[in-house]
């Protein structure tokens, strides 16, 4: 004979409790539960996922960002090495100038 396990309450103020036996999330009122459905749910911790994701590889200059145009692979290696030289150049020209008065 099957032994009927009690209800877990998750959150007693929403009164949202967890069926250890079929690990079916639901409200409960008294001794029934509603079964909610958790499609929307796991919809929004795909999506939240994915922006962690991106987030997590944004300081690898060799990733793109998740809606970036196709064929932008290596743009920040790219960026980076211009501004460098920029730099560089602004900063010998500074020198230059210092080192002339």
């Amino acid at each position: 004979m099957v032994e009927m396990l009690p209800l877990v309450k998750i959150a007693p103020e929403l009164n949202l409790t967890l069926d250890p036996s079929s690990g079916i999330i639901g409200a409960s009122l008294g001794r029934e539960v509603l079964i909610l459905s958790m499609d929307t749910i796991n919809e929004q911790i795909t999506e939240l996922e994915a922006a962690a994701n991106d987030i997590e590889t944004a300081l690898d200059p060799n990733t793109v960002s998740e809606g970036a145009y196709p064929g932008r692979e290596g743009v920040y290696i790219t960026a980076g090495k211009l501004t460098n030289m920029v730099y560089g150049f602004i900063l010998g020209l500074v020198l230059l100038v210092a080192l002339l008065l």
